[in-house]
């Protein structure tokens, strides 16, 4: 990036919200551009990786231009140096901070960002799951805490009672515990999902995640219904068994968000274990 594009991408980082509703002076569209691509940078940091139609959503919402822009802006930033793109195994390209950026964003924002050059991708469709789920939850005004800040240790709990959340939604007084399902688990892995939704839900000494955000709900996120079907035929069996109360099932809301094989979302459908999907049918 040339010096005259980093002076532009500071200015961006310091130009004041007009989201605010007032009437402002609009700023000269090169400032605009870059703070989208200073923006996009932040969300690189943040999630790990991201997909150009995720970022498209974070950035630009629902304009019907939002993904030839957010494809544009990563045009621009790898020609600059900016992100990295890589091949994801089923098609499309997952976009990554380069050391460029990443060095950029401590040096400006004082973040603690590194390349993506190594970084593993890891599952991409669970992690797609993870990722639209809370670019969704971000776009309702919940704060997030993303499965790759949670895994490099840039969130107030990595690892709870065993198990690691794939993302924490915090929000009104409340933390939600992200969980996603895209593959068959075993018994014990289901198993251990219920025991942990017994532990923690619904309890008269709650589970802090942050000193200012107890532990009040789970969401169990699945890209398909086999997935969805077993996880909720365990916390039945729990029921019957006793080994969990009605109170708790109600803490735990589902989602079904079916993600294809370049990671593009359909339709999300979200409903409570307890009234949507075991009350009905037993």
């Amino acid at each position: 990036m040339s010096n005259y594009s980093l002076s532009l991408f500071a200015q961006a980082a310091l130009a004041p919200s007009t989201d605010n509703g007032a009437e402002t002076t609009p700023l000269d569209k090169r400032i605009i551009g870059e703070r989208n691509r200073l923006t996009l940078c932040r969300y690189l940091h943040r999630f790990g990786w991201l997909t150009s139609r995720m970022l498209a959503r974070l950035v630009w919402g629902d304009a019907s231009q939002s993904w030839p822009m957010a494809r544009r802006t990563l045009k621009a930033l790898q020609d600059d140096g900016m992100v990295i793109k890589r091949a994801l195994p089923q098609g499309g390209d997952a976009y990554l901070l380069s050391a460029k950026g990443a060095r950029f964003l401590n040096e400006h924002e004082g973040l603690d960002a590194s390349s993506g050059h190594s970084l593993a991708l890891g599952n991409p469709v669970h992690r797609a799951c993870s990722n639209w789920y809370l670019i969704d939850a971000l776009r309702n005004g919940w704060q997030v805490i993303t499965e790759h800040e949670i895994s490099t240790d840039r969130s107030p709990v990595r690892v709870l009672d065993g198990k690691q959340p794939d993302g924490i939604l915090l929000g009104e007084g409340e933390a939600v515990w992200v969980e996603c399902e895209n593959a068959w688990k075993s018994t014990s892995a289901r198993k251990s999902v219920v025991a942990f939704c017994s532990r923690h839900l619904d309890q008269d000494n709650m589970t802090m995640i942050t000193p200012d955000y107890p532990l009040r709900q789970v969401a169990v996120v699945a890209t398909n219904m086999d997935a969805l079907r077993h996880i909720a035929s365990s916390f039945q069996q729990a029921f019957r068994d006793q080994s969990i109360r009605e109170g708790q099932l109600q803490m735990v809301n589902v989602a079904l968000l079916p993600i294809s094989k370049s990671l593009v979302p359909s339709e999300q459908v979200d409903g409570n274990l307890w009234a949507d999907v075991l009350l009905p049918v037993m």
